[in-house]
């Protein structure tokens, strides 16, 4: 048979008191810490043990020590204080409140971005994160001119003030299937001024083989569409979603490509630090 009982909770007010009293040795030092008078802490601590029903206290001339019960009391008491303190510091601090820009390529959003912001957006529920997405040329040049607060990159050789977080090869991309990747001339869709264009002909005219390019974008979606009709094949990270194509398995019929870095830039001037919180939550979803 099931008996309902009601939940015993700790009072956070009453742990606070306990702890303080086995940190002083006294009550009444205790009480003046807290600012509270030396009764009202006493009825505290007397409720506690009443609640538990054993002593946490040991009296003596020497003053108050916990015993053995009350240590692990102590233990429990002090994270859970802790606990509190960091929740109540960042839901009203307005240390933990403002605006951190982000600048990302559109190509690494997925999959590690949106966890990450996840993560950050619970910790820091009073910062608003404003997302730009761009190639890496351009978030670079708007990063020098402070339009941005973090920012992530893909480069094949990062700055020496970048935190290299990851490093991914690059692989061709086509559609389900195709053939595209057998033609010669090879027609390629790239984007205007992609970042990992000028490594990917200099790989192919090394290798001797013929290329055409065939899109004129500024828009991702556009060399999507025409890798997905088997019309061209493009270059992508290892890693990245490859929504509607795959990774082409050419064995060995076209170039291997170059690693690229990616790279982690953070605003580094004072009283940046929810800057430098969410670079740490990005660098901890790459790691």
């Amino acid at each position: 048979m099931h008996t309902n009982q009601r939940p015993r909770n700790l009072d956070l007010s009453t742990l606070r008191s306990f702890a303080a009293i086995a940190e002083s040795g006294s009550m009444t030092r205790a009480a003046a810490r807290l600012f509270m008078t030396q009764s009202a802490i006493s009825m505290q601590i007397k409720r506690l043990e009443t609640s538990l029903g054993l002593s946490v206290f040991e009296r003596s001339t020497q003053g108050m020590q916990p015993t053995t019960e009350g240590e692990q009391l102590l233990h429990f008491a002090r994270q859970m204080l802790a606990l509190n303190d960091e929740a109540w510091g960042r839901l009203t601090s307005p240390d933990y409140e403002g605006q951190v820009r982000l600048a990302v390529p559109a190509d690494i959003l997925h999959p590690h971005i949106p966890g990450a912001l996840k993560d950050f957006s619970r910790d820091y529920p009073r910062v608003q994160v404003k997302l730009a997405t761009e190639r890496t040329r351009t978030l670079k040049q708007q990063f020098a001119q402070g339009e941005h607060d973090v920012m992530l990159t893909t480069e094949a050789r990062p700055d020496s003030t970048a935190n290299v977080i990851a490093k991914q090869s690059l692989a061709w991309i086509g559609a389900h299937n195709g053939t595209a990747w057998k033609k010669r001339p090879l027609p390629l869709g790239f984007t205007n001024n992609c970042a990992f264009r000028t490594s990917t002909l200099e790989a192919l005219n090394q290798a001797g083989i013929d290329w055409i390019d065939i899109v004129s974008t500024e828009d991702e979606m556009v060399t999507v569409a025409m890798m997905t009709a088997d019309l061209c094949v493009g270059v992508e990270l290892e890693f990245s979603d490859h929504a509607h194509r795959i990774i082409v398995e050419h064995n060995g019929q076209l170039p291997t490509l170059v690693e690229f870095s990616i790279a982690l830039y953070c605003v580094d001037a004072p009283g940046n630090h929810l800057a430098q919180a969410l670079a740490g939550y990005i660098a901890r979803a790459y790691s």
